[in-house]
């Protein structure tokens, strides 16, 4: 299944638990071939000093290897500057360079503050460039809402989790995300219609 989850928030919010408990997406790809092509890598903290953070460095470093492995043409890192410069887009590009990813298969995405704001930034991109869908590679609790919103505003989404990441990987940080995510799918349903059915 790509884009959207069915039945709106209550959907989404079933689908999050659904992840929680171990459960596989309904949103990943279970074809190689029919998997897309670009992969958005959403951004997360920048330490200081321009140090990514375990959580930043644990999802370019997993895009990396899509590329590494020719599961991916183009990786599209997403996040701008926040406490700590430099950009978020901007640490993880370094990073995938020095994995050997060429400039020419990085396109940086160096405004965006949220996660609304990145599925708006790279959809934008994505229709310049005729793009129309994409992984996005995230935690696995926080692809439900990324998916979600990149669906909101017109870009098909194939969740890319990785396991790997501390926010899955330690039990606590695991289900402090899941308490943020379930806040933050139904802000996102007020705040920006997210999870609202569509009129047939």
């Amino acid at each position: 299944m790509k884009g959207p989850f069915r039945g709106g928030a209550l959907g989404q919010l079933g689908e999050l638990l659904r992840v929680y408990i171990g459960r596989p997406s309904t949103s990943v790809s279970d074809s190689i071939r029919a998997r897309p092509r670009v992969a958005v890598v959403l951004g997360a903290q920048v330490l200081p000093g321009g140090r990514p953070s375990p959580t930043l460095e644990a999802r370019t470093r997993h895009a990396g290897e899509l590329y590494v492995r020719g599961l991916a043409d183009l990786l599209v890192p997403t996040g701008g500057e926040g406490e700590h410069p430099p950009g978020e887009a901007v640490v993880m590009s370094g990073i995938l360079r020095k994995m050997g990813v060429p400039e020419a298969a990085i396109l940086p995405e160096n405004t965006a503050r949220s996660t609304w704001e990145s599925a708006v930034s790279v959809a934008e991109i994505a229709h310049h460039r005729g793009i129309g869908e994409v992984l996005v590679v995230t935690d696995p609790l926080h692809c439900v809402r990324t998916v979600a919103s990149f669906g909101k505003v017109g870009l098909l989404a194939v969740a890319e989790p990785v396991y790997s990441s501390p926010m899955w990987r330690k039990k606590w940080s695991r289900r402090g995300q899941f308490v943020r995510e379930s806040g933050a799918l139904v802000w996102y349903r007020l705040r920006h219609g997210v999870g609202l059915l569509s009129r047939p």
